[in-house]
């Protein structure tokens, strides 16, 4: 039973049956289409040879950034190691830093390398107040 309109069925489901292009008007002759069929085949070579050349260009892109992009990875990767260095650097300049600073350590290069030695108390005598009444005041304005 055939249905008005079905086609025979075609393709991957039934590899063994080509299909055949429906025709609605009558087959013209061959005669006068004597090159249609190469402009065809031209085309389609030409179109095939476009994409072909769209992907390729798209596969150098592709792969241009993808090894731009691990590239940057890398150097990342590297300034983040530098800046791990110099942290710890910065840390042991700070340790020295108070270790420099402290009074232990001021006292001990002052007698080593300075050849400094500590006063006695009675080397030091300090300066009495002349009054111990806040009335008597220096003048702001300079002696004459």
């Amino acid at each position: 039973m055939a249905v008005i309109g079905a086609r025979r069925a075609t393709g991957f489901w039934f590899p063994g049956r080509r299909s055949q292009p429906r025709t609605r008007a009558v087959q013209r002759s061959r005669a006068g289409h004597a090159g249609a069929g190469r402009r065809r085949r031209q085309a389609s070579i030409a179109g095939t040879l476009a994409t072909i050349a769209a992907a390729a260009g798209l596969a150098f892109f592709y792969l241009s950034q993808s090894s731009h992009v691990a590239a940057v990875g890398y150097e990342i990767d590297d300034l983040q190691g530098q800046i791990a260095s110099l942290r710890a650097e910065q840390q042991q300049l700070v340790l020295q830093i108070g270790f420099a600073q402290a009074p232990s350590t001021i006292l001990a290069e002052a007698s080593n390398q300075l050849k400094l030695r500590p006063l006695g108390s009675s080397s030091v005598s300090f300066a009495r107040r002349a009054s111990a009444t806040p009335s008597t005041r220096p003048s702001p304005e300079p002696a004459h």
